[in-house]
C-alpha cells in the first residue's frame, strides 16, 4: 500500500491558484490593452482636431463661438486621455504585481512538486525494502523447510 502524500491537497490548491492568477493576468493584460487603444484613439482624435482648427484659422473660417466649442471639446478629450493614461498605469502596476505573485506562487508549486516527488522516491524505496525483506523471508522459509526435510530424511 502505497502512502499518500500529506501536502497533496496544497498542492492541488497551490496548483489551482496558480491557473487562476495566470487568469488574472490575462484579464489584467486585456484591460491594459483597451486602455492604451483608448489613449491612442484619444490622442488621434486631438490631432485631427487640432489639424481640422488649423485648417479653418488659415481659412478664415474660425469664429470666436467655434473656436470656444472646438477648444471645450479638446479639453474634454484632453481629460479622458489623462484618466485613460492614469487607468493604464494603474493597470501596469496592478499586472507587474500580478505578474510577481504569479512567480511566487509557482515558485511554491515546484517546491511541492519536488517533495511531492521526494515522497514518491522514499515510498518507492520503503516499498522496495519491505518487498527484498519479504523475499529474503521466504527464502529463508523455503531453506528451513528445505533443512528440515533434509533432517526428516536422514533421521
Amino acid at each position: 500500500m502505497a502512502a499518500s502524500f500529506r501536502l497533496g491537497r496544497v498542492l492541488r490548491l497551490q496548483m489551482q491558484l496558480c491557473r487562476l492568477r495566470r487568469h488574472e493576468a490575462d484579464a489584467l493584460v486585456a484591460s491594459l490593452a483597451t486602455l492604451e487603444e483608448e489613449g491612442h484613439l484619444l490622442a488621434a482624435a486631438r490631432a485631427r482636431l487640432g489639424a481640422e482648427e488649423a485648417g479653418a484659422a488659415a481659412a478664415g473660417l474660425l469664429t470666436p463661438e467655434v473656436l470656444q466649442l472646438r477648444r471645450t471639446y479638446d479639453g474634454v478629450l484632453a481629460e479622458r486621455e489623462r484618466a485613460a493614461a492614469l487607468l493604464a498605469a494603474e493597470q501596469r502596476a496592478a499586472l507587474a504585481a500580478k505578474r510577481e505573485e504569479l512567480a511566487h506562487v509557482r515558485r511554491e508549486e515546484r517546491k511541492l512538486l519536488r517533495l511531492e516527488e521526494a515522497h514518491r522516491q522514499r515510498v518507492a524505496e520503503t516499498e522496495a525494502g519491505r518487498t527484498d525483506r519479504l523475499l529474503d523471508e521466504l527464502a529463508l522459509q523455503a531453506h528451513n523447510r528445505l533443512q528440515k526435510g533434509d533432517e526428516d530424511g536422514h533421521g
